[in-house]
């Protein structure tokens, strides 16, 4: 199997538009489409099917798309494995979701190198979903996740608590002014999700969703409105009176776990990383 043919087949998937696929790849359309082409003669069907001037994925293609991620992602972390195996001894690849990293773990990577000396680092950023199905397939070795899954194979570890704060752009004092402001949605997970009508007397549509700690802070600050933030990234606002309480929402706090393969080969390996997970997380996340 060439893997420029699946590098062209998710390319394609992820912009449905040849044109644009050739531009990403610094190829001719004439050349994705023959490439597409080929990739169908091998697997024997078509993956691409046009409707009103839109490319659609196939039930084909459909079923192709996580396949050839992991056949993709596989290869990159063999390549990797094989290029450092004389000079690095500990090879972890560390995933998440956008908040956690936006939150949690891109400040630590640094740290993580140099208390790991000769630490080879792979990251990756995705829904909780692809992060578990990578931690099945071997692709994955550890995922820092707010809910995560039920599967035997896979092994939970509690790292941490992240305390959430209802915070505003002004002093407020009832749901009509947070609705006047605007609520910004920040995705902080399944049970956060569940529990969030909970939190208001009255449903309030919010003028942003995103999964982004930093996104909403600068929105909020810039444009005005309120949103759940962590504790440990607006305190330092909230003395500096450019952010204020919304004291009659009750604070919510999230678990953060790591989870890891259980049958993993190097499992004992990821212990100490959780470890050092658990003892920077009890530092970042404290206010």
């Amino acid at each position: 199997m060439n893997t420029d043919l699946l590098r062209t087949f998710l390319e394609v998937a992820k912009t449905r538009h040849f044109g644009r696929a050739a531009e990403n790849l610094f190829l001719t359309q004439s050349a994705v489409s023959f490439r597409i082409k080929q990739l169908e003669d091998v697997v024997g069907v078509k993956l691409f099917t046009r409707e009103r001037n839109n490319i659609l994925l196939t039930p084909s293609g459909e079923r192709l798309l996580p396949h050839a991620e992991n056949l993709l992602a596989g290869w990159q972390a063999a390549l990797q494995d094989v290029g450092v195996a004389d000079q690095k001894h500990l090879q972890i690849s560390i995933g998440g979701t956008s908040n956690l990293w936006d939150t949690f773990l891109q400040s630590l990577l640094p740290q993580m190198a140099g208390a790991f000396p000769g630490l080879y680092l792979r990251t990756e950023i995705n829904p909780q979903r692809e992060l578990t199905r990578a931690l099945l397939s071997g692709r994955l070795d550890i995922a820092v996740l707010f809910d995560p899954p039920k599967v035997s194979e896979l092994r939970t570890s509690p790292i941490g608590e992240m305390e959430l704060m209802f915070v505003s752009s002004e002093n407020v004092s009832c749901a009509e002014d947070i609705e006047h402001l605007g609520y910004i949605f920040v995705d902080w997970g399944t049970a956060f999700n569940l529990q969030h009508a909970k939190f208001f007397d009255q449903a309030i549509a919010p003028v942003l969703h995103t999964g982004q700690s930093h996104i909403a802070l600068e929105f909020l600050l810039t444009h005005g409105g309120a949103a759940f933030l962590p504790s440990n990234l607006i305190e330092p606002l909230l003395a500096e009176r450019k952010l204020f309480e919304v004291k009659h929402v009750y604070r919510a706090s999230r678990s953060i776990f790591a989870v890891f393969n259980e049958e993993s080969e190097n499992n004992k390996a990821f212990i100490p990383v959780v470890e050092f997970l658990t003892r920077r997380a009890a530092k970042t996340l404290s206010v």
